[in-house]
């Protein structure tokens, strides 16, 4: 790849990459091009490819051209020189016949390194056969000279030749037309010959300069249409960074909103929950208060009475329990203590977390794989950290109830300005339309009493209020994660006491 210099003013540098298959068609007006690009692109290693596939190609047709035609223009030897016919025949069939190894040749990896041969030997071996046969035929003046011009006609509709092909070739086939046609001129003779065979001397000179002239002006557009597609493509590739910039940022607004109405729900439902709990404390201390009444007075009452009164009183008091619990719980959604942001060793508060589950995933018979570097250290607050690492490990051990191997792996890592903490588990997985809910507040997959679906909703909002984040990510039938990003801390965290 090589960039160009030189480039007109507010232009950006063109970049020429790997040779390309795709041929634009040439615009009908195109800008004026800096001379500088011109001869930087003509020198790039891609134009040199292209015109190196190009020649291949032409090369192939060209080959085939010479081997049949030239043996069937045999005719215009049977009538315009029939004593040389068989002569002639032997020729045209020798030139076809040189034309087989260069045709082979082509498919040799060495034939690309001389691709430049082809344009001037292909021309060359007919026009050699041409002046032969008007050698041969002792006519300094011969009508054949109309064959040469024909063979340097049609080289330059099949390949595009450089200023030197073309010059080296020209100058070859002048030079085997003069050497077959001044021995057989005769000076002291009829000077009619004379007069054609200038007169055919000057038909093929003006053919070579229109031919020189016309590929140098067809090699400076192809050079320019290489250098506006070079831009076009230069462009594009702008313009599709820009789109995936564009696409990335809409990815962001897409998911900041996502977290900006998560955020309006969980506060709506936090007013909500606030005035909830005022409302039901009040009453539920009336409850334990007559509860704790009615368990004095069954002392006072038969003894057959007591035992069953007491279960019922036992019963109340578990409901009141529960019902107190789910308070607490709402209290502390609509009002989370936010204790501000300290460093945090993950490492220390993973341990913490790993010795109050203990006992859980004990009786699960899980295994608890713990991979968070000691020296980790986030801003947030321990308590909070804890208690999400807790639900997390909980959700995951009440989801692999029925599994024959359940394991949960928590690691943590650093990654670019944030610090990663994922917990793992091989568990049957969450569907995406319930991974779109799960931070939604009351809502749980688990059953009838056994979760009131405000676990994630809290872990969304202590993350929330310790400037982190916290991301589902999960596959049916596989796993599920959940990965907590954390601003990483430059103070290192308090040892354990």
């Amino acid at each position: 790849m090589i960039a160009l210099t030189g480039s007109p003013p507010n232009t950006a540098p063109l970049h020429f990459p790997a040779a390309s298959k795709e041929r634009p068609v040439i615009p009908q007006t195109a800008p004026p091009v800096d001379p500088s690009i011109l001869a930087a692109a003509e020198k790039s290693a891609r134009f040199e490819g292209e015109l190196q596939e190009l020649n291949m190609r032409n090369a192939r047709l060209g080959a085939w051209f010479v081997m049949v035609l030239v043996p069937f223009c045999a005719v215009l030897d049977w009538l315009a020189y029939p004593a040389h016919f068989w002569e002639f025949l032997l020729l045209r069939i020798l030139c076809s016949s040189m034309c087989i190894p260069l045709l082979l040749a082509l498919d040799r990896p060495w034939a690309a390194r001389y691709h430049r041969v082809y344009p001037v030997i292909l021309p060359l071996l007919p026009a050699m056969a041409i002046c032969l046969m008007i050698y041969f035929s002792g006519d300094g003046s011969s009508s054949y000279y109309a064959g040469l011009m024909l063979c340097l006609v049609g080289t330059s509709f099949v390949f595009h030749w450089t200023f030197r092909e073309i010059g080296l070739t020209v100058a070859l086939v002048l030079a085997f037309y003069l050497a077959a046609t001044i021995p057989n001129l005769n000076f002291n003779g009829d000077p009619r010959s004379i007069g054609l065979f200038i007169n055919n001397t000057l038909f093929i000179l003006l053919t070579c300069v229109i031919l020189y002239c016309g590929s140098r002006q067809h090699h400076a557009i192809r050079l320019r249409e290489f250098v506006n597609r070079c831009k076009v493509e230069a462009q594009r590739e702008e313009l599709a960074r820009r789109n995936q910039e564009l696409s990335a940022t809409l990815k962001r607004l897409k998911e900041t909103e996502a977290q900006l109405n998560q955020s309006e729900k969980l506060a709506s439902i936090g007013r909500l929950s606030a005035g909830i709990v005022h409302e039901i404390n009040n009453p539920l201390n009336f409850v334990k208060s007559a509860l704790f009444v009615l368990k004095k007075k069954t002392k006072n009452m038969p003894p057959e009475s007591v035992e069953s009164v007491a279960q019922i009183l036992a019963d109340i008091g578990e409901g009141v329990d529960r019902v107190a619990s789910i308070v607490s719980d709402l209290r502390t959604f609509a009002h989370p203590e936010n204790k501000g942001s300290s460093p945090v060793s993950l490492h220390l508060a993973l341990a913490k977390a790993a010795r109050l589950m203990a006992q859980q995933v004990g009786d699960s018979q899980a295994k608890l794989h713990l991979e968070v570097p000691e020296h980790l250290t986030a801003l947030g607050d321990e308590n909070h950290i804890i208690q999400i690492l807790i639900n997390l490990i909980q959700n995951s051990l009440d989801a692999m109830q029925h599994h024959p191997s359940p394991e949960i792996f928590v690691r943590g890592a650093r990654d670019g300005d944030e610090i990663l903490l994922s917990v793992r588990d091989n568990g049957p997985g969450i569907p995406e339309e319930s991974l779109q809910r799960i931070f939604d507040p009351f809502f749980t997959t688990k059953e009838v009493g056994q979760g009131m679906g405000l676990g994630l909703s809290l872990c969304y909002r202590m993350m929330q209020g310790m400037g982190g984040s916290i991301t589902p990510f999960s596959q049916l039938g596989t796993f599920t994660e959940f990965t907590l990003r954390f601003k990483p801390s430059a103070a290192p965290a308090p040892a354990a006491v």
